[in-house]
């Protein structure tokens, strides 16, 4: 639910895509009420509650807590068999495979600055197993900053 997550969030309901249909994991309360009263979406307090309602999971943490995060959903990316698109600068595709247990559809993003305002450039990567409607889809996903 940071600035970058936001950012996205405006831009995919700019989209069309229904605030209903985003789920957004905010440990902190108060930015939690913030992103449901703002936008509409919905709003967890941990990342498997969120990671739980979606076939797509955008990974938008710091890098220093993207590891613990990873972990905390293994066994749910194991089940569930997710797109994961991570904006995490320094986390490699296989760190991200390695971390939420491995042979998952993985896409880094870099998102610039400028995102944050919704003029960005994105710079994407995708792993070897995903697969032409998975990068559609994380395109379409980070050209909404």
């Amino acid at each position: 639910g940071g600035n970058m997550a936001r950012s996205l969030i405006a831009g995919l309901i700019r989209q069309g895509v229904p605030a209903a249909h985003i789920h957004v994991a905010e440990p902190v309360a108060a930015l939690r009420e913030s992103l449901a009263t703002d936008f509409g979406v919905q709003v967890h307090d941990n990342a498997a509650d969120a990671a739980a309602q979606g076939r797509t999971w955008l990974l938008a943490v710091k890098p220093q807590v993207l590891r613990e995060v990873c972990q905390s959903l293994q066994a749910l990316a194991q089940a569930s068999r997710p797109l994961v698109v991570s904006i995490a600068a320094g986390i490699t595709s296989a760190q991200l495979e390695r971390w939420l247990g491995g042979n998952l559809p993985v896409v880094r993003a870099m998102p610039n600055t400028p995102a944050l305002l919704g003029a960005g450039v994105t710079g994407l990567y995708a792993t070897p197993s995903v697969d032409a409607q998975q990068r559609s889809q994380a395109e379409q996903v980070l050209a909404s900053a």
